[in-house]
This record gives C-alpha cells, structure tokens and sequence, in this order.
C-alpha cells in the first residue's frame, strides 16, 4: 500500500464493517511490524438507507451509490473495499472511477486457480439462490450447488442472528458443522460477511469471500 493513503472501506452494518476492519489490521500486521496498523479512511454510511432495498431493488439502490461513489472520489479514495457481498451486483450495474476489491471476481479467479468446479455457495436466502451469482460462476464454467433446503433456511437465520449479535456458542458449533459436511465432497464459498465471522478459516475448502477481498486490499 501507498504512503499516501488512498484506500478506502466502506462503512455499512457496524459488525460486518468492524470485523472486516479487525481482520484488516491484522492480516496488515501479520505482514509488516508487531504494532502495525493499516493506514485507510473509512467512508461511514446510514446503512439503514441502503439495508431495506437489498438485494435487488435496483432503482432506489443505483442512485444511492452513485451518489455516494461520487462522494468517496473527492477523498482521494482510489481503492474499495465495499464489506457487504450482495452489493456487488448493484455496483456491477454503475460505471466506477476506482478500484472496487470486487467478491465475486476474485473468487472465481482464485477457482480458476485452484481448478474447482463445482461448489456450495453459504449466504443469504437470496444469494444461496441467486441467479446473478449462478450466472457469474457458470460464466467461468464453474457450478453452483445449494445446500438442502432446510440447511439453507437455518444458515439464513443464523446469519441474521449474526447480524444482531444474538447467535449462541451452539449455534455457531453447529454451522462450522455444516461447513465441514458439505466441504467433504465440494468447497463451500462463503458469501456472507456475518457467516464470515465464523467461518473455518484452517479449513482449504471453505473458501471465505471476505478473506480475498482483504488480500487483494492490501496489497
């Protein structure tokens, strides 16, 4: 990264925006010096402004961003971590004047990389069957595989618990659980920033979004 700071997060939901800027500063210093700490400006918004129209209300949400956009360039701000991953479908839709650490693009170049095929996708209701997402990996002939139905629907919950701050050390048991049974025969994706925080990071085939974003952050 620049002396000059020119590298930007975006603030949205306070916990996915503070674990992201946790492992920001850690992962930085991992690769710098004990008291490191990753020189960025964080853009704060009102989520509450962007959160209702998710994930797909296009004509409410595109103008927000553009304005929004538009604000963050005239910080200097030439790199973007945005820590939420359905919102990417909406910036894909609005022309950027900088560097957006896009989820879904690097995943499927670290895909590539690896040669996986097939994967389970672990996020919201509406991405585990999204077809913007099924569309992207298929582009790159890989296949999106969704976990059993009632897997989905506990995920989906869990995530929101997440979100709140209310899930319990059983509940979180219980999900890295699920990670490890369907990464037995695929890799699972995780494309979720509150499934993120719990995410089995030891595990090679969970393959965290989040994750890969920061590394393509920081360098």
């Amino acid at each position: 990264m620049s002396s000059i700071i020119s590298e930007g997060v975006l603030g949205l939901g306070a916990v996915s925006t503070a674990f992201y800027l946790k492992e920001i500063h850690r992962k930085y210093q991992e690769k710098n010096d004990q008291f490191s700490t990753c020189p960025l400006l964080i853009y704060q918004i009102d989520f509450q402004e962007i959160n209702p129209f998710l994930p797909n209300q296009f004509e409410v949400l595109i103008p927000k961003l553009k304005e929004t956009l538009k604000e963050i360039t005239t910080l200097g701000i030439a790199k973007l971590l945005v820590p939420n991953i359905t919102l990417h479908e909406t910036l894909d839709q609005i022309e950027i004047p900088l560097e957006i650490c896009h989820p879904v693009d690097l995943t499927l170049k670290h895909l590539e990389q690896k040669a996986v095929s097939e994967v389970y996708l672990f996020g919201t209701l509406h991405t585990m069957n999204s077809e913007y997402l099924k569309s992207r990996f298929l582009a790159k002939k890989v296949k999106v595989l969704q976990p059993a139905e009632s897997d989905q629907k506990w995920i989906d919950d869990f995530r929101k618990k997440v979100y709140q701050g209310n899930e319990t050390l059983e509940e979180i048991t219980f999900f890295r659980s699920l990670i490890r049974k369907y990464s037995e025969k695929n890799a699972v994706v995780i494309a979720c920033t509150e499934l993120s925080v719990f995410s089995l990071k030891e595990n090679p085939s969970c393959i965290d979004m989040m994750d890969l974003q920061i590394e393509e952050f920081l360098k």
